[in-house]
Order: C-alpha cells, then sequence, then structure tokens
C-alpha cells in the first residue's frame, strides 16, 4: 500500500462527516458553484442589440421597409411656402459680371499701373477705374498712359493734380 492512502483516507472521512464536497483536480466542480455572470448595458445599447435581433430574425420584413424609405425618398416634392416668380431670377446676373471685371481693374491699376494701362486702358478703351479715380474724361485718362505711363521718353509729362495729391497714400486706401 501507499504510504500516503491512509492519510487520504483519513481526510476523505473527516471531509465526508464535516459536509465539506471531495475535491479533486480532475474532476469538474458542479454546475450549482458556478459564479453568475452580470452583463451591463446602456438602455440605448441594448435597444440597439434587440433592434440588430429583430432585423436578423425578420430581414425580409426589413428589406420590404427599406425598400419603401427609399421609393418614398426619391419622389419628387415641391417646397412649401415657396415662391417661384419666374425663371430669370434664377439666372445668371449680369451685373455681378460688371462688378467682379472693375474689382480685376482696380487691383490691376494699384499693383501694375502699366500693365492697367496697356492691357485695359489702350487696348480696350476701358479706363473706369483711372477715370473714376483721377476725375478725367476717357480720353484724358487714354493720353495720360500713352504719354507717361507707357512712354519710353524721358520728357516730362502731365500728371493729375488728384495723382500727386494721393502720391504718398497706401494703394489700398485710394478710393474711386
Amino acid at each position: 500500500m501507499h504510504p500516503y492512502a491512509k492519510f487520504t483516507a483519513m481526510l476523505a472521512a473527516a471531509a465526508a462527516l464535516s459536509g465539506i464536497p471531495e475535491v479533486s483536480s480532475f474532476v469538474h466542480p458542479s454546475s450549482s458553484s458556478r459564479a453568475s455572470t452580470h452583463l451591463n448595458l446602456e438602455n440605448q445599447i441594448a435597444d440597439m442589440i434587440d433592434k440588430e435581433v429583430d432585423r436578423l430574425h425578420n430581414i425580409g420584413s426589413w428589406r420590404e421597409q427599406q425598400a419603401e424609405k427609399l421609393k418614398k425618398g426619391k419622389e419628387p416634392t415641391m417646397p412649401q411656402g415657396f415662391d417661384f416668380n419666374s425663371a430669370n431670377d434664377f439666372g445668371p446676373n449680369a451685373g455681378a459680371a460688371k462688378k467682379i471685371q472693375m474689382r480685376k481693374d482696380k487691383r490691376m491699376a494699384r499693383e501694375d499701373p502699366a500693365r492697367y494701362c496697356a492691357d485695359r486702358c489702350v487696348a480696350t478703351g476701358n479706363c473706369d477705374v483711372w477715370e473714376d479715380m483721377f476725375e478725367m474724361a476717357a480720353d484724358e485718362v487714354q493720353q495720360f498712359c500713352t504719354e507717361c505711363v507707357l512712354s519710353e521718353d524721358e520728357e516730362p509729362c502731365d500728371v493729375p493734380e488728384k495723382f500727386i495729391e494721393n502720391a504718398g497714400k497706401n494703394s489700398w486706401d485710394l478710393m474711386p
């Protein structure tokens, strides 16, 4: 007999008398002693999981509902309380194009006067920026451009008084 057999038998008998269950490393504990598991979720997460389970069980009806929503979203509808005057109200605005061109001309006249004179004033006859700024007529501005700005001669030319008054000011401060 094994030397520890008597000791093991005595421990088993004592355990049986005391009501302690016999424990073995090869025997799984009974299911009654298993610890319970709790899952704590927020209500919205639990609802989301429930809806997904319902969707998976009733996939056919879910697809029908989605198709109905998509069909409903594609139906053309007129906005409520909106007054459509005419098609011309939604067309391009001719005044806007003129304002944009005027801004470009002002910037060119400030940053590169020689280019403004050559490209806009002499070539096209459109000298509005300098006409307003120097309070001159169109032919006077063209004459100023050809004689003073674009001239390669060293001869003195007639500079408008308004130009001399604004000579030291920042070019952005000059308002036509």
